[in-house]
């Protein structure tokens, strides 16, 4: 009784200070504001804390934040709500999601583990660094980070297990930093790397940056992201070896040859299902995704695998979906997109860019830019969304600055792509978030972590390499 009592005070006081921060807010730095776009702000304050912070179920949240946008009449119609659900993005994870079942259900799990366990020799600590290896490499022939994650982490999962590990190990949380956050940041390595890329290469397009080839792309974008990623892999490995105070270090170490039996698959539709699989993977990587949607070769696969000679996706399987999280991505989407409709990201970044002072030397500028769009990031829920608005804005006051057009546009990629500062801010970190691993102190460090040395690098490949 207690314990509802004091979770009963934090959540009345969080109220009664976002209620008020906003009403001194509309007559004060929120007065410029239009009253539909005050109120858009105050939804998504609300959405990030009752998503972030509050005990409340993620599934209720979502829809109690669908009712404020209608209730506070920051859509003309009822409808445009619910516009994030009609994005091939939200579905697009629900179809990866059957994907990674019908996967795992053949047994190719197993055998992906026991290919880990043969490279590894055994060792954990080798298999450590091999994940955030194989994270840079996979956006390239699997340009999904949510298909990776949904594929991958159950082999850490299982790996973790047979090595007779906390679920709480130093090996569970790095590899879930590697199936989620550097999955996520890895995914514009080229712009096939997944739905960001493709937004992001075609913004470049749109307004005269410049129409890269998929070669230049990578030459451009890789080195100083795959700097970025191991120099935070190092660091974020580090920080969960100190939080453990060395309680994993000796299983870390030691051989547990626990998959060395037949790695054989079993299942009579195996070779089918990764055949299949395979050929969704190479369609991806040979096809123009804005002539071909990206979305096209996983229904087709999902609807193969449902054949009655497979199978494989029936009713029962697709029940068995994560439907809290639906509702949750879908309710950020559609926060993203009327965000951008009624003009409240672009009046808070107009603002931004107005303090920055006059002659201010070009390195200083690159800060600014940097800082602004790391709190520009945080008023979206994706990434997908956020750079549709930023994007443009960032762009327009490159002639405050000496620098190349495609300098300044992968700077906004890449610190864009890589500030994840809450789970919210991709679907990967969300599913990552809802594992139990993490506590909210490890959520944020790792946030700060990655997001501030994406920056730093980023701030340099300006000057040292684009």
């Amino acid at each position: 009784m207690r314990n509802i009592l004091q979770t009963s005070r934090g959540s009345l006081f969080a109220w009664v200070s976002l209620v008020g921060v906003f009403l001194l807010g509309r007559v004060t730095f929120l007065e410029s504001f239009s009253t539909e776009q005050q109120f858009t702000l105050l939804i998504l304050v609300v959405a990030i804390y009752l998503w972030t912070a509050s005990s409340m179920p993620s599934g209720a949240a979502s829809v109690f934040v669908l009712a404020l946008i209608i209730g506070f009449g920051v859509v003309e119609e009822a409808e445009m709500a619910f516009q994030g659900f009609l994005s091939t993005g939200l579905y697009f994870i629900v179809l990866l999601s059957l994907i990674s079942q019908v996967l795992v259900k053949v047994g190719f799990d197993q055998v992906v583990a026991r290919l880990f366990q043969r490279l590894s020799g055994g060792r954990l600590i080798r298999i450590m660094m091999m994940l955030p290896l194989i994270m840079l490499l996979l956006p390239i022939i699997l340009p999904s980070a949510v298909a990776r994650y949904k594929i991958l982490y159950p082999l850490t999962v299982k790996i973790n297990d047979l090595n007779g590990l906390r679920k709480r190990s130093a090996f569970h949380k790095f590899s879930l930093f590697c199936v989620s956050y550097i999955n996520q940041k890895a995914t514009y390595v080229v712009f096939t790397g997944g739905g960001f890329a493709v937004i992001a290469y075609q913004l470049m397009s749109d307004y005269g940056v410049g129409q890269l080839q998929w070669l230049e792309w990578f030459m451009l974008m890789a080195p100083p992201l795959w700097t970025s990623i191991l120099l935070t892999s190092v660091i974020v490995w580090f920080y969960f070896k100190w939080s453990q105070n060395g309680q994993d270090e000796l299983k870390l170490n030691q051989s547990k040859p626990k998959l060395d039996q037949d790695h054989k698959p079993s299942h009579e539709h195996f070779w089918p299902v990764v055949i299949a699989f395979s050929v969704m993977v190479l369609a991806w990587m040979v096809t123009d995704p804005t002539s071909v949607p990206i979305i096209l070769p996983p229904m087709l696969l999902v609807a193969f695998y449902g054949l009655p000679r497979f199978g494989l996706v029936n009713n029962q399987v697709i029940r068995s979906f994560d439907w809290e999280t639906f509702l949750l991505l879908g309710t950020s989407f559609s926060l993203g997109f009327i965000m951008a409709e009624n003009g409240t990201a672009e009046m808070i970044a107009h603002g931004l860019i107005q303090l920055v002072p006059n002659g201010t030397y070009n390195w200083l500028m690159i800060v600014y830019f940097i800082f602004f769009i790391g709190i520009l990031r945080m008023m979206f829920t994706n990434s997908t969304s956020a750079i549709v608005v930023i994007f443009p804005i960032i762009l327009s006051y490159g002639d405050l600055v000496d620098i190349s057009p495609v300098a300044l546009a992968f700077l906004i990629i890449m610190v864009l792509g890589g500030m994840l500062l809450i789970p919210i801010h991709a679907p990967t970190t969300y599913y990552a978030s809802q594992t139990g691993v993490y506590t909210r102190k490890e959520q944020l460090v790792i946030g700060v972590i990655s997001g501030t040395v994406v920056s730093l690098v980023a701030g340099l490949a300006v000057f040292l390499y684009w």
